[in-house]
This record gives C-alpha cells, sequence and structure tokens, in this order.
C-alpha cells in the first residue's frame, strides 16, 4: 500500500470511528423532559442510590479575545432525579467557583437551572429565579450559589451554565464520577494546534467513547493596541483537535475503610499545558523537567536558597548544643531532637517558607517547611550533605512519578546522607523518632530537590509494625485466676499511644482497658515504659485478678486479652478501587493458662493456618490442650499494604476467617 493509501485508509477509519461515538452520544436539550423520564423508580446501576446523574456533559473550547490572544470557554450542562431526599443538601444546592481577578476574572455566562415534576400525568417546570443567585467572595475566588426551587422525592433538576477563562494555559479537568451514580458523563476538548496539552486519565471505569479527529478551526482576536496604536483583529486559522472522552453507567465512588484519599480513584482527566507553538516562532514550553523544576525551586528564595550557605548566624548556638558529639548519627539526632521538641508546627502542610529561616529559630515556630528546610540549614551548617524531599501526602493524593507538576506535592522533610546511609526526617512531629516518618509520608514516593533530583521510595509496603501481646495466667491459692498481660507496641501504634496520653491520665487509660473484661475484674501492677524515649516502642503491662463463676460450663474467648478481631474491616461486599494499608502488618497473640481449678476442657477451638495469596498473608491459630493448661497463639502477618482491587474478595474472606477463629470460644466442665 503506498503512502497515499495508507493516509486515506487512516483517515477513513477515523471517521468511522467518529461516526459510530456520535451515535453513541446521547443529546439532550436543556428543558426538554418528558413524562416517561419519570418513570424508573430506581436505576440498575445502583437501585439503592438516593440520586442519580441521568446525565453530565463537559464542554471546553479555545475562542480568540479582546486581549490579543484566546479565552477558554467552558460549558457543562447537568441532568439529575432526585430519588430520596437523603441528596437534597449535597445536589440541590449548585456552587460554581469564579477565580481571579479585575479583568482577569472568569466570568460566568448563560446559566440556567429548573426543576420539573410530574404533575397529573404532565411536566411542570420551575425556573430558577435569578435573584436567588447568591455569591461569596474572597481574595482570589467568587463563588456563585443556588437552591433548586420546589424539590421533591422523584423531582428532576437541571442546569447548564458557561464559564469563560481568560488566558489559553488552563483547561479545566473533567470528573466522571463522584457520590453519586452517573447513567453517562462525557466531556469534549477542541484545541488549536498552536497549544500542546498533556492529558491524565485516571480511574478504574473503561471509556464507552475515547475518539479524537482532526479539524480545522478559524478564530478572530482583537489585540487592543498600545499608547498611541489603535487595536487591530486578527484571524488565526489551522488544525485542530476534537477529543470526546465518555463513560456510561458509572458507579457511585465510596469512602471505604483503608483508603488514602478517593482522589487517587475517582474516574477523571486532567490537563497540563505543554508548549505553544507560534507562527513563525520557536516553540515556547511550559513543561519543565525535573531538573529544571529542581533548579528553580533551589533557587527560589521562599524554598532552597536560603540553604545555599552555611546561615553563619546558627554557628554559636549550634557548638553549644553539641558538646561532646560520639559520631555523627549522634550529632544529626541532636539536632533533629532539638528542633523536634522546641519548635512547634502551625500547620499540617507547607512546601514553601513562610517566613525567613532566622526568623523561624527565633520564633520557635513555622509550618512544615519553616521546620524541615531550618532542620536541613542546620544540618547543613555542621557540615553534613542534607537537602530537601517534597511529597504528597495521603490524604492530598498520589503525585505523578513521571511527570513535574508541583502543585500535587504539600509536604516537605529534610534527607541527610551519614556514612553512606540515608536518613529521612521531619521534625514536625513530637511524638516520632530519628529517622522515623508518621505514615501520611508513606505515599508512593518523593522526590529530593537536588541537582540530581533522583525518587526516594516512600511506600507503604516498606513498612511492617510488629505488635505482641503475652499473657500468661495462673490459679492462685483462694480459687481465684491471676496472671499478667505484656503489649508491646509497635512505631506507630506507640506514636499514636504518645498522643493519647497527652491527654489523657496514665490511671484513665487503663481504667478503660479494665472496662473490657466482664465480671469482677481487679487490676494492678500497671505501668508503660518508653513513654518519653521517641526512638524506641512503648510497651504497657498490667496484672488481672478475677474469679469465675461456680458454673457447670464456663465459655471462654482465649483471644480477650488481645486486641483480636471482632468484626471484618472490609464490610462491603465489592470494591472498585485498591485496599491501601498503611503498612504491613505482624500481630501475635500469646496466651499460656492454666485449666481453672475443678474444670477440664470439654470443647477448644481447632488449630488453623491460612494463607493470603500463597506469599502476601499468614494467619495461624495453634492451640494446645493438656489436662492442666491450655496455650494459644495467633498471628496475623500480612506482607504487603497495597491490593489491588481483583484482590478484595480473597482480602475479605482472608479476615471473615480470622474474625470466626478469634470469636471462637474454649468451653471449660466442671468435674463432678
Amino acid at each position: 500500500m503506498n503512502p497515499k493509501s495508507t493516509f486515506v485508509a487512516a483517515a477513513l477509519l477515523l471517521c468511522s470511528l467518529v461516526s459510530v461515538a456520535q451515535k453513541n452520544r446521547p443529546k439532550l436539550k436543556f428543558g426538554d423532559v418528558k413524562p416517561e423520564d419519570f418513570t424508573p423508580t430506581a436505576y440498575e446501576v445502583d437501585s439503592t442510590a438516593d440520586a442519580v446523574y441521568i446525565f453530565d456533559s463537559g464542554n471546553s473550547s479555545f475562542e480568540g479575545n479582546n486581549k490579543g490572544f484566546f479565552n477558554v470557554v467552558f460549558k457543562r450542562h447537568v441532568r439529575i432525579r432526585l430519588l430520596h431526599k437523603k441528596a437534597f443538601d449535597d445536589i440541590a444546592k449548585v456552587e460554581i467557583t469564579l477565580f481571579g481577578k479585575g479583568s482577569d476574572m472568569e466570568r460566568l455566562e448563560k446559566l440556567e437551572a429548573a426543576t420539573y415534576n410530574l404533575e397529573d400525568n404532565k411536566v411542570v417546570a420551575t425556573k430558577l429565579d435569578k435573584a436567588s443567585l447568591f455569591k461569596d467572595k474572597d481574595e482570589s475566588a467568587t463563588t456563585k450559589k443556588f437552591t433548586f426551587p420546589n424539590i421533591k422525592e422523584g423531582s428532576i433538576i437541571e442546569y447548564t451554565y458557561t464559564v469563560s477563562r481568560p488566558g489559553f494555559w488552563h483547561i479545566p479537568s473533567w470528573y466522571y464520577q463522584g457520590s453519586y451514580p452517573r447513567l453517562y458523563s462525557e466531556y469534549e476538548v477542541t484545541i488549536p494546534a498552536l497549544f500542546d496539552f498533556s492529558f491524565f486519565k485516571q480511574g478504574y471505569v473503561p471509556y464507552a467513547i475515547d475518539t479524537a479527529m482532526l479539524s480545522t478551526g478559524s478564530y478572530n482576536i482583537l489585540d487592543p493596541g498600545g499608547a498611541g496604536e489603535s487595536s487591530q483583529v486578527f484571524t488565526w486559522r489551522g488544525n485542530t483537535v476534537n477529543s470526546i472522552w465518555a463513560m456510561k453507567n458509572v458507579p457511585a465512588l465510596k469512602n471505604e475503610i483503608f483508603t488514602t484519599t478517593l482522589a487517587n480513584h475517582v474516574a477523571r482527566i486532567e490537563f497540563q499545558l505543554a508548549a505553544v507553538k507560534l507562527p513563525d516562532q520557536l516553540p515556547k514550553t511550559y513543561w519543565r523537567s525535573w531538573q529544571q523544576l529542581s533548579k528553580d525551586l533551589m533557587a527560589n528564595e521562599d524554598f532552597g536558597a536560603p540553604l545555599a550557605n552555611r546561615n553563619g548566624w546558627l554557628e554559636d548556638d549550634l557548638k553549644k548544643l553539641i558538646k561532646n558529639p560520639k559520631d555523627s548519627v549522634e550529632v544529626a539526632r541532636t539536632l533533629y531532637n532539638y528542633v523536634r521538641d522546641n519548635f512547634s508546627c502551625t500547620t499540617d502542610e507547607g512546601k514553601y517558607l513562610s517566613q525567613s529561616l532566622k526568623k523561624v529559630y527565633q520564633a520557635k515556630k513555622g509550618n512544615v517547611a519553616d521546620l524541615n528546610l531550618l532542620l536541613t540549614a542546620m544540618l547543613k551548617n555542621r557540615g553534613f550533605y542534607a537537602t530537601p524531599v517534597i511529597l504528597s501526602t495521603r490524604d492530598n493524593g498520589i503525585a505523578l512519578e513521571t511527570f513535574p507538576m508541583l502543585a500535587r506535592f504539600n509536604y516537605v522533610i529534610s534527607r541527610v546522607v551519614i556514612n553512606d546511609k540515608e536518613y529521612l526526617l521531619d521534625a514536625t512531629q513530637p511524638y516520632n523518632g530519628f529517622g522515623k516518618l508518621p505514615v501520611k509520608c508513606y505515599n508512593g514516593s518523593g522526590r529530593i530537590i537536588d541537582t540530581i533530583p533522583y525518587l526516594v521510595s516512600l511506600s507503604a509496603d516498606s513498612l511492617k509494625e510488629a505488635e505482641m501481646v503475652t499473657a500468661f495466667f495462673i490459679n492462685n491459692d483462694k480459687n481465684e485466676f491471676e496472671g499478667s498481660v505484656v503489649w508491646n507496641n509497635g512505631h506507630f501504634s506507640s506514636t499514636r499511644l504518645r498522643e493519647k496520653l497527652k491527654t489523657t491520665k496514665e490511671e484513665d487509660f487503663f481504667k478503660d482497658i479494665k472496662k473490657e473484661f466482664t465480671g469482677n475484674v481487679e487490676m494492678s501492677n500497671t505501668g508503660i515504659d518508653s513513654l518519653q524515649r521517641m526512638d524506641d516502642p512503648v510497651s504497657y503491662h498490667y496484672d488481672l485478678k478475677y474469679r469465675f463463676e461456680d458454673e457447670d460450663l464456663i465459655y471462654f474467648n482465649p483471644m480477650q486479652m488481645g486486641d483480636f478481631y471482632k468484626k471484618n474491616p472490609f464490610a462491603s461486599a465489592e470494591r472498585f478501587y485498591p485496599v491501601e494499608m498503611p503498612y504491613c502488618m505482624n500481630e501475635i497473640y500469646v496466651l499460656n493458662m492454666e485449666i481453672p481449678k475443678g474444670y477440664k476442657v470439654e470443647e477448644a477451638p481447632k488449630s488453623a493456618r491460612l494463607k493470603l495469596n500463597e506469599t502476601e498473608g499468614i494467619f495461624e491459630y495453634l492451640v494446645s490442650v493438656d489436662a492442666a493448661r491450655v496455650q494459644l497463639r495467633s498471628k496475623l502477618a500480612l506482607n504487603k499494604a497495597n491490593f489491588e482491587a481483583e484482590d478484595y474478595q480473597t482480602l475479605r474472606e482472608f479476615f471473615a476467617y480470622v474474625v470466626k477463629k478469634h470469636s471462637e470460644q474454649i468451653v471449660f466442665k466442671k468435674i463432678k
């Protein structure tokens, strides 16, 4: 086939695909609501939904403006069926946020909204009174608000509007998924060949339409002219790319346990300007490489520039702080502990300095970037190789590793290299040990800001939380059952315990534990170890004494002294996105107990061992019984923290089995 034939064949195929796409696209005209649209009382996509988006369509395109270039025009048309009043507050109140100031402010145009009800088999429309449109304004944005009138269960609501955005660099993102299911959601984008945009798709729902067509466009642009110059109108004609992405029957995205943030999983598409290619000019690149971004950050006065020198004003204080250092690690630990214990963090995030490093040092407080960049400066002053690391916390969403989108990052930590070993430090956390980061930082990866800005792994799969509970019980001479329990916590449970005991008295902490036991129980010899040693895990212990009731049969759960699973954490029957645990786990519970005097074991749980996907986890429940003693060892270990959606049912069944075994009881029978 010759090149011309190949081009013709490709063009025919593209036209065929576009033709099929056009046939599959529902076209709804605003206000065209029919009686039969009210017939369904539930929808197959989700029969329990309180509301369903019947149609949600967006369109972004470029138009010439009167400032010498382009605007981006965004149009949206939404139609929703309200099935239950629970959805009224969520859906029947609409907010449209407009960004910018003055002449650069986005403009809201062509807003229409109406509520439709079926009365005597006729559709009655109640239109939005424009006087009911309210607005809130702050320094950077104005939000227009309205509430649909005359809504009832079964109503259909509909709205459409246009927003004109000054400038060419921002194409709005589109979300195909949310708290309520959508029967059809579509986004159409038309981009002139002057602009190169990269786009990023996310989500687990397949596209019903995913097509692009090359066309031509014509744009009139008014150049207002400068002082003493008259305005002129220019016309640009050239190729455009028209893309359509659509989804059908999109389920609602519901927040489940072990989810970093739904923002990581919602079906959406977003855009980033890569380059502008004006006629007879070299392309202007907007998409920076990681090397360029790192270079820019290190030159930024609110980020890396203050780290370029040794910050000599720190010299005298740091010499006093570090008097007789044992080794380099001890020096770095002393600096870290000083910032952690003497400075207060004012925000949960931050990637730029809010004030100079000297003012941070003097005030003894600042945001996340203030404190961790100060720590980096202190380490550099003492001769360490230290650099900042930017990352996105778990609740902020995944930051793309391939593309340097700085807006995706919201946190800064410090990295120091000592004897070829790397330590990651976050001095904003009052209960963290040296070289430990809070759980929220483990969200895939971070980016070291240095000459070579390479990735640093921050995968939750790399963390293992090991916890162990041991319980030992015997019969005493007073026909009582007594023993001791010791809890050895992991790093993260130790952090949580330290946080809790900041506001809870130690005696109240143990009172709460005592409440978990039924009957007349005495607790004594309580204690907590390593509470103030942040580099060590916390353990606590207590003794228990109680008497079994004089019954023919005693039912005893041998797991009751441990943190056993009473219910399956994975309650939902299905899940459409991954399970994201904060860390791997290794939970061990050991019980060694004498059989109560005057009783024998009538029935005991059977030992069991279950693997999760062969190598990804294991549950062991081992029971040994003889004439005098019962011994039990329960171990639950997961060797990974993140599980894909297709593993959900297996994971759910695994934990269902754990719950079942943890609920089993020993039956003691009185000897007659």
